[in-house]
């Protein structure tokens, strides 16, 4: 086959047909109440603020640390790995909470985050590039190949993806989906539950504006006496520049022509405005998956409950985030094969008060499964010379000795010794 007859067989990758729904261009979603939303407007929403906020640094808090896996069960840090200093530095200016923290607010809010593999002559990834989930678009080839294209914003990106192709193949893309429909892009969480955020702005933007207005309902003026067009302008105006705005609340107006004034709107307790927006923050935190008390809302908290959906929110939503990290660690730099895996350390979400955390640490050491140093590392403290030992209980034996009541004479004595009138001696 000739160069021009290959050339006019080949078929260039095409756009994703799921860009709509799951897309990747510059987002905006319009919805029924005619606020648009995408990642900067759903942010200024004081309720996905907070729970945004919380779930990036909550997630960059728990640094991964790549481990190899020995026949033994043991494990240590594999720091021969190409990865082992990404999670450290992933590229030139920014450390791994940075970067985390970016990735996972578009992960967050829109389904997917992407970084760009920057590779060395021997192909080593040697940085990963974050960029925002509105930059890319994914392409499709006939054969079943995919790509990104990645739209950088600003000088210092364009510098950076400026040795990368047109199309970027699959393999040269960190990419770490949310739930999915194709398998291919991840949901996007702000469009599936534009409603409810554009309520929640709408709601906060009804409370500005009536604030705007004084904090006083609006309505209209009325008089008997006819009053000629400029006249009308002229007591509008002046109606306006004394009672609109905080700073004319309270002030008392003379009005002329046998003007009265006639509300027209309910007032804000009647409507039950405050309740509304009570309840916009219930929606929002379900869909964040974060418990109402954590972003300050403790109307349905108690001493007894908190304590139990701070461990939920462990359990159940940032579990989540971890698994689908480390999973994705696993795949792209192909750790399993080695005998390498990729860990989070969840205590440092799970750190209990200084009276707890200390009656935990004398459970474990008593228990004979904690050494003393561990405990004392895990409190921030220095090792002891003799705190590497485990202490074992002295009420307690191994199970099957005579001791315990549970099997014969013998079980559980020192090897090479017997028993003579309940004492045992070398034999």
């Amino acid at each position: 086959m000739g160069l021009l007859t290959r050339i006019a067989a080949w078929r260039a990758p095409k756009r994703s047909a799921d860009d709509g729904a799951w897309g990747s261009g510059f987002f905006n979603a319009h919805t029924v109440s005619g606020v648009n939303v995408n990642q900067a407007s759903a942010l200024t929403a004081t309720t996905v603020l907070a729970s945004v906020t919380m779930l990036c640094e909550d997630f960059a808090k728990l640094t991964p640390r790549i481990y190899r896996l020995h026949e033994d069960g043991s494990r240590s840090l594999a720091k021969d790995h190409v990865l082992y200093p990404l999670l450290y530095r992933p590229n030139d200016w920014q450390n791994y909470f940075e970067w985390a923290e970016s990735m996972q607010l578009s992960l967050i809010l829109r389904g997917n985050a992407y970084a760009v593999k920057i590779r060395n002559n021997r192909g080593d990834v040697t940085a990963l590039i974050p960029v925002n989930a509105d930059w890319v678009a994914m392409w499709e080839s006939p054969d079943g190949g995919i790509f990104y294209r990645v739209t950088p914003s600003g000088l210092h990106m364009r510098a950076e993806l400026a040795g990368q192709p047109f199309l970027i193949p699959a393999e040269d893309v960190f990419h770490v989906k949310g739930f999915s429909q194709n398998g291919l892009l991840g949901a996007s969480r702000i469009e599936l539950a534009k409603e409810a955020i554009a309520l929640t702005l709408g709601y906060e933007r009804q409370a500005a504006g009536y604030m705007s207005q004084g904090a006083n309902v609006s309505g209209i003026l009325t008089t008997d006496a006819k009053l000629t067009e400029e006249a009308a302008r002229r007591m509008s105006a002046d109606w306006k520049e004394k009672k609109s705005g905080l700073q004319n609340a309270g002030k008392i107006v003379v009005l002329e022509q046998g003007l009265k004034y006639q509300a027209t709107t309910l007032s804000a307790a009647d409507a039950q405005f405050i309740a509304a927006r009570n309840l916009q923050i219930q929606e929002v935190t379900r869909i964040f998956r974060i418990p109402a008390h954590m972003i300050g809302d403790l109307s349905r908290s108690t001493n007894n409950n908190i304590t139990q959906l701070s461990q939920e929110y462990i359990n159940l939503t940032m579990s989540g985030y971890t698994c689908r990290w480390a999973w994705k660690f696993d795949v792209d730099f192909d750790l399993r094969r080695d005998g390498l895996f990729v860990d989070y350390d969840l205590t440092q979400l799970s750190r209990a008060d200084i009276t707890t955390r200390y009656a935990n640490y004398a459970r474990g050491i008593m228990g004979g499964f904690l050494k003393p140093n561990e405990a004392r590392i895990d409190d921030g403290r220095n090792p002891d010379p003799d705190g590497d030992r485990l202490l074992e209980p002295s009420n307690m034996s191994a199970m099957g000795s005579q001791s315990s009541g549970a099997g014969a004479d013998g079980g559980g004595r020192p090897e090479g010794t017997t028993e003579i009138s309940g004492q045992a001696e070398k034999s």
